[in-house]
């Protein structure tokens, strides 16, 4: 129940592929933290979500431990920097222009009570990617090709959540968050039709493969739940588990395209859009432990149910209005792309050293094994980064805080051989992409 931890129509949901400015690294289309804070020690946080907004994205268990009300806010920046290549057909590279968004969240202890409300309004993914190369011959007849282009492809999942934290004695807290998702899609970019079915047309599996380009946008909305509880076993070590769960969204809009090129006659259509995003759930435990006075050790392990999730993306095309592609297709039909991602073990580790009481320095190390297997990848589908290293620093003075993060994933490359993708346009070809993120968040406590 929940669209989240990065682009042809497998976009739709590999533009999350690319998710989250900050979710580009380590861990397939989820983030390596959210808020600077988290971000400095690779979002090692679910066993200590010391704000707001660590705590309502992290573990809603932790809300039980902010004594004071306060707020975040928050902003982060990034850029991915990508090489596609195919020897002898193409080659191009992502347009690295910086994106940036803003973030938030509030607690509030509830008086008598040992009780913390929460409410935050995060990006859970976002991306806007464009990739530029020429588009390699495939499609029917494997000779169509739409030229050079400049493929876009756009994805905002916002999440609104409400959540509790209750401390139920001096070692345990429980959390709980409800969010609403809202989900925006968007793809321009040449499309090969993969596994085409339709009731009133039992023949349009004869076109699979065929090439159009493609204009795509679909919007829906969803809710997810997040449940989490902390443990503290001594006064310098604690443990926290949360759990998230898996996602449906329905989204719809509309799609226009032209398969001039395929086809030899300029066809524009359009049709009513409907794509079923559906996203994992994750499991995540990890513990906190004050060694020293001035040191705190992070640890984290997260598992990403991929498999159930992303394995394939049912699309659905309706109501055309263009007789002659309704003849061949239909007016009414669906489309499933193969993803056949796998299961994910992500690791993470960071460390905090306080310098003196207001100021403290951060870093930390994420791997997370890549879930996106060589025969389904697409240059729009490129999560495949493992590895991200981080850097961060905090100052506090009087009610306020400021932190400020960086996180580097360095190059990822992988080759497809025999691409499963029809109609073999990216087989030989190979995918590099890397990511440099920055973010900054302010606390003040009421």
């Amino acid at each position: 129940m929940r669209v989240k931890n990065c682009r042809q129509l497998p976009v739709i949901c590999s533009l999350l592929l690319f998710a989250k400015i900050n979710q580009i690294q380590a861990d397939g289309i989820y983030g390596n933290g959210t808020s600077a804070r988290s971000m400095g020690m690779a979002g090692a946080d679910v066993a200590w979500a010391s704000d707001p907004l660590c705590a309502m994205t992290a573990n809603p268990a932790a809300l039980a431990n902010l004594t004071n009300s306060e707020v975040n806010l928050g902003a982060l920046a990034g850029l991915v920097d990508g090489h596609f290549s195919k020897p002898g057909v193409s080659s191009g590279d992502l347009d690295t222009t910086p994106q940036a968004l803003p973030e938030g969240a509030i607690a509030i202890p509830v008086k008598k009570w040992p009780i913390t409300i929460g409410l935050s309004v995060a990006p859970d993914s976002t991306l806007v990617a464009n990739w530029h190369y020429y588009d390699p011959p495939g499609g029917l007849g494997a000779g169509t090709s739409y030229g050079y282009q400049q493929e876009e492809s756009e994805i905002l999942v916002l999440r609104s959540a409400l959540g509790v934290g209750v401390k139920l004695n001096s070692q345990l807290s429980l959390g709980l968050s409800v969010g609403l998702l809202y989900n925006e899609n968007r793809l321009k970019a040449p499309y090969t039709f993969q596994n085409l079915q339709s009731s009133s047309n039992p023949g349009i599996g004869r076109v699979d493969g065929a090439k159009t380009l493609l204009d795509l946008q679909t919007s829906g909305f969803g809710w997810d739940i997040q449940a989490g509880l902390i443990f503290q076993a001594t006064t310098n070590l604690q443990f926290g588990v949360s759990y998230q769960s898996e996602a449906t969204v329905d989204t719809t809009g509309d799609a226009n395209g032209n398969p001039s090129a395929q086809f030899g006659a300029s066809l524009p259509f359009h049709y009513d859009a409907n794509v079923e995003n559906k996203f994992p759930q994750t499991v995540t435990a990890g513990l906190s432990w004050k060694f020293y006075p001035q040191w705190r050790l992070a640890l984290q392990m997260d598992w990403v149910n991929w498999a159930n999730a992303f394995n394939t993306l049912p699309v659905r095309l309706s109501n055309g209005n263009n007789p002659t592609v309704n003849s061949v297709l239909a007016a009414d039909f669906q489309d499933g792309i193969p993803l056949n991602w796998q299961d994910s073990f992500v690791y993470r580790a960071g460390i905090e050293y306080a310098v003196t009481e207001n100021f403290s320095l951060r870093a930390g190390y994420c791997y997370g094994q890549n879930p996106v297997p060589d025969s389904t990848l697409l240059p729009l589908t490129a999560a495949i980064m493992e590895h991200t290293i981080s850097v961060g620093a905090g100052y506090s003075i009087g009610r306020f805080t400021f932190d400020l993060a960086y996180q580097y994933s360095p190059p990822a490359k992988e080759t497809v051989g025999a691409s499963q993708i029809l109609s073999g346009e990216y087989s030989n070809s190979s995918t590099e992409v890397s990511a440099h993120v920055l973010a900054f968040t302010t606390g003040i406590r009421f």
